[in-house]
């Protein structure tokens, strides 16, 4: 059985946009005071456990009562995007606009949920935007950056990142990122010394060494990742996505019981990571466990019901334990999914394995 990989948006992005984002939600919530506080609290109170249904129903609720409240539809859509809804966030984005059309940071947010959708373009369009409303905020360049660097534009990356140093001459995400930049470069010792210089600056940051761990990843060097990501997990325990990296460098060395434990470890601390479902099931299914892998599988399409690639995989799962139709129902919702998503080289993967399953039929 071959899987097929989820586009590797991998844990560090993801890590990167949530810190941003909690920071955004949280001015929202401590600079306004609102008529529906316990309903409002209720959502803080589950957003803040990483409960993003919970929270998005209550805000719901919010809504119903003070339907022209921006701040409110900026919340629902981080939590949204969390869940890997993204449709659903970039329109409480839009709604946000309608209403408060001169906040850079909804900008942002808006420009983060395209990125994770693949318009990185549009999303290169919003921060703009942002910064045209604050030219000095260091972040927002590190973040235009790294939309940049996802289409490939690492060179104008690069003048994002130093504009971002020269505003903040301390900022750690911007040489993170610009590490990351050099190295999809080749620049390899340029990139290890901006990891070196983030982790003067901030030694016990876990981030750097997850995102170090990264590079020594794709350049093969899986057991050096793994030491970085150990490094990690042993600085921050209750941080879900170091577990997350260090299972994929387990995965890659065979090692799928183990990394097993690590995705066990990233749900109990982050229980809406689609990602380590996807990956968990993928693991099971390297030891032959598909009933298992399918239980995964289909808790990662309840929370992202939009991904074909979970689809996909549950298909081939289905299929390994003799449920040929099912498994045909699942690759066909892949494809509609691919097709909406205009992801060509996707839709022909998928549509070369159909024909496979119905040619078996």
């Amino acid at each position: 059985m071959t899987t097929m990989q989820a586009p590797k948006k991998r844990f560090w992005e993801v890590a990167v946009a949530v810190a941003i984002l909690a920071a955004i939600v949280a001015a929202a919530v401590w600079t306004r005071n609102y008529d529906t506080g316990s309903l409002y609290n209720r959502g803080h109170a589950n957003f803040e456990r990483g409960r993003y249904l919970e929270a998005i129903a209550a805000y719901d609720q919010v809504l119903q009562l003070q339907p022209d409240d921006a701040h409110i539809y900026v919340n629902r859509g981080v939590a949204k995007l969390f869940l890997g809804r993204y449709r659903e966030a970039i329109a409480d984005y839009d709604q946000a606009l309608r209403l408060e059309p001169d906040d850079a940071h909804t900008y942002v947010n808006r420009a983060g949920a395209k990125s994770l959708q693949g318009q990185h373009r549009e999303a290169i369009a919003d921060y703009d935007q942002a910064l045209q409303l604050e030219p000095d905020t260091a972040y927002i360049y590190v973040d235009r950056g790294q939309t940049k660097s996802n289409l490939g534009q690492h060179r104008e990356a690069l003048a994002d990142y130093d504009q971002a140093l020269r505003l903040e001459p301390d900022n750690v995400n911007a040489y993170i990122a610009r590490g990351r930049a050099k190295s999809k470069l080749g620049e390899y010792e340029e990139a290890f010394a901006d990891f070196d210089q983030a982790l003067q600056l901030e030694p016990g940051n876990a981030h750097i060494y997850t995102s170090r761990g990264d590079v020594k990843f794709d350049l093969g060097q899986v057991e050096e990742a793994f030491a970085d990501y150990d490094q990690a997990v042993r600085l921050e325990p209750d941080n879900g996505y170091v577990y997350f990296a260090r299972a994929y460098a387990r995965a890659e060395l065979g090692q799928h019981k183990e990394a097993i434990f690590d995705y066990d470890q990233t749900l109990r601390l982050q229980p809406y990571v689609v990602g380590a479902y996807i990956s968990r099931a993928q693991a099971w299914s390297a030891l032959g466990q598909f009933q298992k892998a399918i239980a995964d599988y289909n808790q990662a399409v309840r929370l992202q019901p939009e991904d074909p690639h979970v689809y996909f995989n549950r298909g081939l799962a289905k299929a390994e334990i003799g449920l040929s139709q099912e498994a045909l129902a699942d690759l066909k919702t892949a494809l509609e999914l691919a097709q909406e998503a205009g992801d060509s080289d996707l839709m022909t993967f998928i549509e070369g394995k159909i024909e496979e399953f119905e040619q078996e039929e």
